[in-house]
This record gives C-alpha cells, structure tokens and sequence, in this order.
C-alpha cells in the first residue's frame, strides 16, 4: 500500500509552471546543489564585506607606512647626525687633552730648544711615544705637529713634525692668527701610501704651559674621510646618505652606485630642509634631509626616492593581502561547512542514491526527521528493500547456474590426467620397473584423495600445491628426472581458497609447450606465490621455448585440450574478478603465466 501511493503521488505532481525553468535561472545555475548555491549566496555576501574592509585598511596602510617611513627616516638620519657629532667631539676631546699634558709639552718645548738633527730626534722620540699611548681608539690616521724652528721629519704612528716657517707652516699660521688662534676644522686633499683621499683636518694650536701667551705651534689630526662612514647606519635599499664640506665637495658617500644613479643636484640639495620631508626636484619626488655636522663645516645629506617607500609599502602589503586570503579562505571554509551541514540529509540522500549505480543498495536512518525530505527517505529505502528482495532471489538462481557451469568445467578436466598416468604405469609394468610402479601409484592415490576432496570443488591454496607436488612425482617418473622442480609459496597464503585443479593444468603445459620442444628435452619449472595487499598472485614459470608473440602464446596455451581458457572461466566464476590471467613469453628464453586472485578463506582442507 505504501509503494502504491507513492506512486500515486508522483504520477500526480506536474510543473505548474507556464515558463520553462530555465528561464528562471540563466546558464547552468539550476543545475547546481542546494549546497553550491547555499555556499555561493553566502561567499558573494562575505566576499563583499571583506572587499569593503580591504580597501579601507588598504588605504590606511598606505598612509601609515608613509608616516612611519618618514619617522624611521628622520630618526636614522637624526641618530647617524649623532654620532658623526661625537666621534667629532672624541677626536677635540684627545686634542685637548694631548695638548693640556705637560709631558708633551714638555717634549714639545725641549725639541724647539734643541740643536741639531741627532738632538732633535731624541726629543722627538718621547713626543711620538706619548702620541701613540693614546692614539689607539682614535679615529684619526694621522698626527701632524708645526713647531718654531727647523725640524726634521719623524714618522710613529703616521705622524710628523713639520717647521712653521715652511710655506705651509706660515700658511697654517696665518689661518690661525685670523682664526683667533682657536681651534678650526678643514677640508683637504692628502697623500697617504702614495694615494690621495679625502680628509678631514681638525687644527689646534699648542700652548706653553708655562706663559700662555706664547704658542709653541699647531698640532694637526686628520681623518681620512671614508672613517665617517662607519657612522651610518643601515639604510633602506634605496636611500643613499653622503657628506660634503663647506665648499660642496663630497667627502663620503653611503652608497657610491645608488649615488651616481640618484645623481643629487644642486636644485635637490637646496631644497632640503633639516627637518625633512618631501622635495621635488629635477621632475622627480625625493624624501630628503640635510643638517651641518656640529661645527666642522660638514654637510650630511640623506636622500630616498619617493618610490621607495612605495616599494616597502608594496612589500607590507603583501603581508596584509596574504592576511586578508586566509581570512577569506577561513569564511569560506565556514561557509562550506554551513552549507553542507544545512543540505546534509539532502546531500546524503544523493550520494547513496548516487551509489545505487555502482551495485550498492544502502538504506538511510528514519529517524531524521518527517518534514520532506524524511518523506522521500522513506520512500527511497522501502524501494531499495524491494530491490534487494528481487536481487537476492536472482542471486540465488545465478548461484545455482554458477555451480552447475563449474561441476561441467570440472568435469572436463578430471579424466584427462588419468589416462596418461596410467599409460605411463602400463610402460612401467612391461618394463618391471615394479618401486617405481608402486612409488607412481601412491602419488595417483594422493592425487586422486586430493581431487575428490569430499565431493568439494573449492580447496585452500595449500591443499592445491600438495596436489602439484603428487602430479610432479608422477612426471619426474614419467621424464626419468629430465624436468626439474621448485615450488617457492608462501606459508601465509596457503589458508586461502583457489578452485581445484587451477596450477596443473598450467604446469602441464609448461611441460609439452614449453620444455619438451627443446632439443635437450630438458628444463626447470618454478611454482611461485605470494600477497600483495588484499590480492593473491600466483605463477607457472618455465625456461621453455617461449613464444614468439602474446597472440600466438594464447592461443597456444587456450589450444591446448585443458588449457588456460578453462581456468581462467573457473577463476572468473568464483572471484568474480576479469583478466586473472596474464602471459610473458620470450621466444628462446621461457614463459611465464601469472595467476592474479582475490583473497577468500573457508573450510576446504581434507585430513
């Protein structure tokens, strides 16, 4: 009665519509699951919002990354600044202290005194001793003093004493009496191991201690002007700090490749303000800062493209793209998992009756619900009962067929081993060979025990190759020892099931086809078996002849009265399995026939 009105019901439902429903719903959309387009609706909504907050952090994260660029930039410059003023101040502090020692100017006074080039370097040693305790530390390269009188040249430590009334001496001596007599920072070129550089020259003048009236010189330290490199600090990739003098020449630069390709110009450093910020000059934007170097004259420029800072920003926000990807991948993945759980009975019904086709009736619980969708569970599981009521009854036929078919199969092949053995026993008898009679005659009784089994045609792997070893005995007394054997099987595998008489057949063959068409009539066959996963695999292997082809050997071997065609028939009746059987033949060499099985256990063994 239930199957009655469900069809009833069905055959009374009809599209209501005047439209067709795919007017409705353009392209393929109709034909999506609910769960596709539950999971889309809700993806388009949650998509849209995070597209919304994405452009705003975006534009937000554009305008902080400027801001803190900036900042970064104007703290480096400020901190580099910094240290350039101290190592400044240190090379003032050893000056003044140096000059403020009253060994030195001991030293100092005794060489102006002195007479003679022997006496003079004596005096002079002790000075340059003293210069070199506290030389180490230092920045500077070298140590240069002017004195009153004539003195020679000395070298420790780089340094020299030089006489005031040489043409440079008067020189530095009247930039002093300009200069107030204090201390003064210079620029210049100078020749140090035979190349020149850039130096910066820092000039104090030496006073007697004993009446400061009187200035016995000048002392001189320069500073080799890549030294004040060492002060800057690591740089974005493309922002290039560099140091010119008063004069505008350029002491040191950061970067002397970024330098030359940002080519700073008057217009661009003119520009520069000391607190910074963006600049534009020569068509381009620049973030740019300059300031002066306390109060030696020194310039400090720091200049950075404004694409700079694009190509950081463009690099942070990959990181907030790649953010924002999971938090989309994450909605998403929730949104699934919404979807699918709202369809879920819907979706289960589906898939198992999507598993219908494949052979597989399952029934679905009840007790979900009585909306809908449990009405047509119900409906689809009482039918799938039908259907398995009608498959079994059909099942139970087909199983008889199977047997039938299988006992006439086996039929065929029982006889046909008798007949030769016992032409083989009569050769014996008019021989009066009468132990090997009685030796071939307990292996037919175990063969034959074997075979009949109890009336069952279904035997353990086991039992058949204890069958095989029978059959082998008779035919080694048949070939007088020609025929070699070696059987190599499993233990593992010899529990499962295999149909009686599968291996003898095959072996019989490897015999006439294979090794008795050699010219020596001599050979080995080899019994193999092993597992491979949930599969059994078998295997007949004979140094034979072969064959020339996999045609010829087929049908060689299906030719054959009882050959491979009835096996591979039995085998596919009982396994259920296609192509159990598979050949290698190498003409000259050998065959080899494999035996591919699925894995069945029962009872099955004799005593």
């Amino acid at each position: 009665m239930k199957d009655i009105s469900f069809r009833n019901r069905l055959s009374g439902w009809k599209w209501s519509g005047s439209i067709p429903r795919k007017h409705f719903f353009p392209g393929k959309f109709s034909d999506l699951s609910l769960t596709i387009k539950m999971f889309l609706l809700f993806s388009c909504a949650c998509l849209a919002a995070m597209g919304a907050a994405f452009a705003v952090s975006y534009r937000q994260l554009y305008a902080s990354t400027e801001i803190n660029q900036e900042f970064l930039a104007r703290q480096r410059f400020e901190q580099t600044r910094s240290m350039l003023e101290e190592r400044l101040e240190r090379v003032e502090s050893i000056t003044r202290m140096a000059i403020g020692n009253e060994n030195l100017n001991y030293y100092l006074k005794n060489l102006m005194e002195s007479k003679g080039f022997s006496q003079q370097y004596v005096q002079l040693q002790p000075a340059w001793d003293w210069i070199e305790n506290i030389y180490y530390g230092t920045d500077y390269d070298s140590c240069l003093f002017y004195l009153d009188g004539d003195y020679p040249f000395a070298d420790s430590i780089s340094g020299y004493v030089r006489d005031w009334d040489s043409e440079r001496g008067q020189e530095i001596h009247a930039l002093m009496e300009k200069n107030g007599y204090r201390p003064v920072w210079l620029t210049g070129e100078m020749e140090k191991n035979g190349e020149n550089g850039q130096y910066l020259i820092f000039i104090r003048p030496v006073t007697n201690l004993e009446d400061f009236s009187k200035n016995l010189g000048s002392m001189h330290v320069y500073i080799h002007a890549d030294k004040l490199k060492e002060s800057f600090l690591n740089t974005p990739q493309k922002e290039v700090y560099y140091i010119k003098s008063a004069q505008g020449e350029l002491m040191t630069v950061s970067d002397r490749a970024l330098y030359e390709k940002i080519a700073p110009s008057d217009e661009l450093e003119n520009a520069c303000l000391k607190e910074g910020g963006k600049v534009r000059a020569d068509g381009r934007e620049y973030y740019a800062r300059r300031d002066e170097i306390g109060d030696s004259g020194l310039i400090l420029f720091a200049v950075m493209p404004s694409d700079t800072v694009e190509g950081i920003f463009w690099e942070t926000g990959m990181w907030t793209v790649i953010f924002f990807a999971a938090v989309c991948a994450a909605l998403l993945a929730a949104v699934w998992l919404i979807a699918r759980s709202v369809c879920a009975r819907i979706l289960q019904l589906s898939t198992t009756v999507a598993k219908v086709r494949e052979g597989k009736l399952e029934t679905l619980d009840e007790k979900e619900g009585q909306d809908e969708v449990g009405q047509l569970i119900g409906n689809y599981n009482y039918m799938i009962r039908r259907i398995r009521m009608l498959l079994e009854e059909q099942y139970r036929l087909g199983q008889e067929k199977k047997g039938a078919e299988l006992m006439a199969l086996q039929s065929q092949i029982n006889p046909h081993f008798l007949y030769n053995t016992l032409d083989m026993i009569n050769w014996m008898a008019s021989r009066n060979e009468m132990d090997n009679i009685r030796e071939t005659v307990l292996s037919l009784a175990r063969y034959y025990k074997l075979i009949l089994n109890k009336g069952q045609d279904i035997i353990t792997i086991g039992l058949e190759i204890e069958l095989c070893e029978a059959y082998i005995a008779i035919q080694q007394k048949r070939f007088r020892g020609k025929i070699l054997f070696e059987i190599d099987v499993d233990d593992q595998i010899r529990r499962f099931l295999i149909p009686k008489i599968t291996l003898q057949p095959l072996i019989e063959n490897a015999i006439v086809h294979g090794i008795m068409e050699k010219s020596s009539g001599r050979g080995t066959i080899l019994i193999s078996g092993w597992e491979e996963d949930d599969e059994i695999f078998l295997s007949v292997t004979d140094d034979g002849v072969g064959m020339a082809t996999g045609q010829e050997n087929e049908r060689k071997h299906k030719g054959s009265k009882y050959g491979i065609s009835n096996i591979e028939t039995r085998l596919t009746l009982f396994y259920n399995m296609d192509k159990c059987i598979t050949y290698e033949s190498t003409q000259g060499v050998g065959t080899c026939v494999s035996i591919r099985i699925g894995k069945k256990t029962g009872e099955g063994e004799t005593q």
